[in-house]
C-alpha cells in the first residue's frame, strides 16, 4: 500500500478516509511569435539562438539546463491544505505586518 503526506503540513493523509490532492505547476518560457516592439517576429535570426543553445549545452550540465528551459512540480496535498493554497496559490499574500511606532 503506498502512503502519502502533505507536502504542505508533512501530515500522512490515509487515502481510504480523507481525499488526497495533486497540484502539478508547469513552469516554461512563453514564446510568442508575434512583434512585441523589438522588431518584427520575421526578422530575428534563429540560428544564433540555436547557436547560443548549443554552446551552452557542451558548457553545462544538462540537467541545469533543462530546469532553465521548463520544469513540472508536482504536490499532494490534505484538504486543508488544498483549501489555503487555492486562496493564495502564489504565495503573494502576506500575513497582516505589525506596524509598530517609530519611537
Amino acid at each position: 500500500m503506498l502512503h502519502y503526506s502533505c507536502d504542505m503540513c508533512k501530515r500522512p493523509i490515509d487515502t481510504c478516509c480523507e481525499a488526497r490532492h495533486v497540484v502539478k505547476i508547469d513552469v516554461f518560457q512563453a514564446v510568442d511569435d508575434s512583434s512585441d516592439g523589438c522588431g518584427e517576429a520575421d526578422d530575428f535570426d534563429h540560428l544564433d539562438d540555436v547557436q547560443e543553445l548549443l554552446q551552452r549545452i557542451d558548457e553545462q550540465d544538462l540537467e541545469m539546463l533543462e530546469d532553465e528551459v521548463a520544469r513540472t512540480l508536482r504536490f499532494d496535498l490534505c484538504d486543508a491544505c488544498r483549501r489555503a493554497f487555492l486562496k493564495n496559490p502564489l504565495g503573494a499574500k502576506s500575513p497582516k505586518s505589525l506596524n509598530f511606532s517609530n519611537n
